[in-house]
């Protein structure tokens, strides 16, 4: 995804122009909205099923900082290519249970959208992870997105150690249909308030999962955090 895009995203030609402009609006949206989201106080916006277009016209999407692993200057162990794991059919289950062995995290995934003031919903219940519905099935082709709250200073919850995980680390998405889809931790990034990696929600390419929450400083009076910390896992197969 470019450095910046318009609420009119890409054109591919006559042929494809409807199709491209559903996909397009669905990248553009989360790209618009996931990081408008905090991990304060829940709004009290009314859900909507479809995002409506951010009325800002144009976002701008900064370059990322470096991969957290490389800023604390460890060694980063190289990832194991796992065995191809035969082609399966695209899963169209909708996800459950969010596993991270690591960390001790057994929760529930609800299914969010966004709020009328284009806020990505947070799950009704705050232990739970939120995938947005918008995004890919986790294990289908594209960027499927879960977000989750990190909690408060000394009060960590689903995704309050999130930080602690390291490339290789296994995320397990448990989907209604029972399946077990097994992605890889490859890369931990925090970014401004207001911008996104690129990719981040698209349709389409190769499966893989973006985590997201809060990180940075913690402003008492607003309840929010500084900055969005995101997590890149690449698909691994079905367990």
């Amino acid at each position: 995804m470019p450095a910046r895009i318009t609420a009119g995203i890409r054109d591919r030609g006559r042929d494809l122009d409807r199709s491209t402009a559903v996909l397009a609006f669905a990248a553009t949206l989360i790209v618009t909205l996931a990081f408008t989201w905090s991990d304060g106080t829940p709004t009290e916006d009314d859900p909507l099923d479809v995002a409506p277009v951010a009325s800002s016209g144009v976002v701008t999407i900064q370059d990322p900082v470096d991969n957290i692993y490389l800023d604390q200057s460890f060694p980063v162990p190289p990832i194991a290519e796992p065995t191809p794991p035969p082609q399966a059919p695209i899963p169209r289950s909708r996800p459950v249970q969010l596993l991270i062995p690591k960390l001790d995290v057994h929760r529930a995934v609800e299914a969010v959208g966004v709020t009328r003031s284009g806020v990505m919903q947070l799950p009704s219940n705050s232990w739970n992870a939120g995938w947005y519905k918008g995004s890919p099935t986790p294990g289908a082709p594209g960027d499927a997105v879960i977000e989750g709250h990190a909690g408060y200073p000394g009060q960590p919850m689903i995704f309050g150690r999130l930080v602690n995980l390291r490339p290789g680390d296994r995320i397990i998405v448990v989907l209604a249909d029972n399946t077990r889809q097994l992605f890889l931790v490859e890369s931990m990034r925090r970014i401004p308030i207001g911008t996104a990696p690129a990719g981040m929600a698209e349709p389409y390419g190769l499966p893989r999962l973006t985590l997201i929450t809060c990180t940075g400083s913690f402003d008492q009076d607003s309840y929010s955090y500084s900055q969005r910390l995101v997590l890149n896992a690449r698909y691994a197969g079905r367990v």
